[in-house]
């Protein structure tokens, strides 16, 4: 078993401590038959976390991972386990490689390869963070909701207002039921809403977790749109790849997540995001695809 220790599910955020635990079934298969995140399908970024988990449990611990490739390729269901088969490809001096498939009724819904580093000295630059203002300075997503409450529907207003697994600090911010036009970019603060216990490897995990959510979203700035707008008939991830570029990360503390879309089109858009620590060192970066189809006016 694969655990962060003893979780009593009181929390969304004791939740994602509890789906990063996997039982193991045999070498390299691992099982999850908790409760799973999503309304209608599994949640993306649970897959990939989960998928991350189990490729770390297979490699020495003096590699750590710099790199994820991942295709969604089926819709997760809700109310069923998800095996995890994990292919040792590689293992060389430098770098160790390592490819993950989510089996659902035999048949593969996810697939993953991670690519794994010993530590090593070289030349070094980042690109500076935006300037935006600090997360002390803005309204959480709470208080934001909480004050245009008449946009939301009386059913759907627990759902919006329950607490997340983490605190989110929005930079632009757009109201999902009342969308603006905007240039599609987005800049969120993000902190776990509890202390996330072990090696960064599960730092890492929780911030792949979170790094699914509204990636997309500044696809559908620019035309007015949400992921809750009538005229939007469907909005899919097709695939996820992550760079993880600080080695050693704890996550105790507000991070910025700073997103964009360069393109949409073909009914396909491009979400593009960094993840910088306060003091502007990156923590990881990440790009997705997603499917967006617009029912006939």
């Amino acid at each position: 078993m694969i655990n962060l220790g003893e979780n009593n599910m009181q929390n969304s955020f004791e939740s994602v401590l509890n789906r990063l635990s996997l039982e193991q079934i045999d070498t390299y298969l691992y099982r999850w038959q908790g409760n799973n995140a999503g309304v209608v399908r599994i949640y993306g970024g649970q897959v990939i976390a989960q998928a991350y988990i189990a490729a770390c449990a297979t490699v020495d611990d003096d590699s750590a991972p710099h790199s994820l490739h991942a295709y969604f390729i089926r819709p997760g269901v809700l109310k069923q386990p998800v095996l995890y088969s994990v292919d040792p490809i590689r293992n060389g001096k430098s770098f160790h490689t390592r490819t993950v498939k989510a089996i659902q009724n035999n048949e593969v819904i996810f697939t993953m390869t991670m690519s794994f580093q010993k530590a090593e000295e070289g030349i070094t630059h980042t690109v500076a963070m935006p300037d935006v203002p600090q997360p002390e300075d803005l309204k959480t997503e709470q208080e934001l909701r909480k004050s245009n409450i008449d946009n939301i529907p009386k059913e759907l207003q627990e759902i919006f207002l329950k607490e997340r697994e983490y605190s989110i600090k929005w930079v632009e911010w757009n109201d999902v039921f009342d969308p603006k036009k905007m240039p599609p970019v987005r800049n969120i603060w993000l902190k776990p809403n509890g202390k996330i216990p072990g090696d960064s490897i599960f730092h890492h995990a929780f911030l792949s977790y979170v790094s699914d959510s509204g990636l997309l979203v500044p696809c559908m700035y620019p035309h007015g749109l949400s992921f809750m707008s009538p005229s939007l008939k469907m909005i899919a991830s097709l695939d996820h790849a992550m760079w993880f570029q600080k080695r050693d990360f704890k996550w105790d503390d507000w991070i910025l997540y700073s997103t964009d879309s360069p393109h949409t089109g073909g009914s396909r858009g491009l979400g593009r995001g960094t993840f910088f620590r306060r003091d502007g060192e990156i923590i990881a970066s990440t790009i997705q695809e997603g499917l967006f189809r617009v029912k006939n006016s």
